[in-house]
């Protein structure tokens, strides 16, 4: 099963991702869900292609979520393919998960789409926080996160 779960790490507007993702992936916008941590915010139509909800932890704002009808509708792109086009069409940065979950470095994407490894606290990580402790590689829209020497 392919995962598409993107987390946006700084405020935006649910209905907008769902617009901006409906738009990039010619997806009908009644067929992605609009989950706002409370209820949903409209009737959808069958199949689901796609999910927008609220964040689920400090530093996690929003989510995109795809599975495989997603990936089906979509074509199959990549992950990073994803997040890129998500993050420069809302100008905020997102991030996605390693495909191990043992790996606390994930992938930032800057609302340039300039893109890189960053280093995640992993204690606040268990907790269901965001924290990045700086980044794994350069990224010129993250020029301000502080370069840390890769772990391996």
């Amino acid at each position: 099963m392919r995962d598409y779960t993107i987390v946006f790490i700084e405020p935006v507007d649910l209905g907008l991702l769902a617009a901006e993702a409906a738009d990039a992936f010619a997806i009908p916008r009644e067929q992605i869900e609009v989950w706002d941590g409370k209820a949903f915010a409209a009737p959808v139509a069958d199949p689901v292609i796609a999910q927008v909800a609220a964040g689920s932890g400090p530093g996690a704002y929003a989510e995109f979520v795809g599975f495989d009808a997603f990936a089906s509708h979509a074509g199959d792109p990549e992950l990073l393919d994803v997040a890129v086009e998500l993050a420069t069409r809302l100008k905020h940065r997102v991030v996605f998960g390693p495909e191990s979950a043992e790996d606390y470095r994930w992938t930032l994407v800057a609302a340039d789409g300039s893109h890189g490894r960053v280093l995640l606290d992993d204690d606040q990580l268990d907790d269901g926080a965001i924290t990045i402790l700086g980044t794994v590689e350069p990224i010129s829209g993250a020029s301000e996160l502080p370069q840390l020497p890769e772990v391996h």
